[in-house]
């Protein structure tokens, strides 16, 4: 990808777990978002993108975050973010209202735990 950031991507109880780290900027955000897109099975329930190892993120990685929840709502999954409370990247979510688009969590495991375990109300995706 780019020595600027880092995307590791696992499947997990079919969640897709994707995290960054380093640097989320416009020479990277386009070819990240792409590739977060296409590890996404249509089987999926939904995709994590955990933040906490990312240091920086301008504008064009929030426009690659609601690029991704409409692409995934679209399919009828579901878009958790990690973002740890006093952390940069947390605070440029809350300034954008991003927990409008999808849900910011500041742990991993719970945001997992949410798309993992459906709902009552809920008929599974499909």
């Amino acid at each position: 990808m780019d020595d600027l950031i880092s995307v590791d991507i696992e499947e997990r109880d079919d969640v897709v777990v994707v995290q960054l780290a380093g640097e989320l900027d416009i020479s990277v955000a386009v070819p990240t978002g792409r590739r977060i897109t296409e590890a996404v099975p249509t089987s999926a329930r939904g995709v994590v993108v955990d933040m906490t190892g990312l240091e920086f993120m301008d504008s064009s990685g929030v426009s690659m975050l609601f690029a991704l929840a409409r692409q995934v709502g679209s399919h009828r999954q579901q878009l958790r973010v990690v973002a740890p409370a006093g952390k940069p990247v947390a605070r440029v979510l809350e300034i954008v209202e991003f927990d409008r688009a999808a849900p910011v969590h500041t742990e991993l495991e719970q945001a997992v735990e949410e798309i993992a375990t459906p709902r009552r109300s809920q008929p599974p995706p499909g």
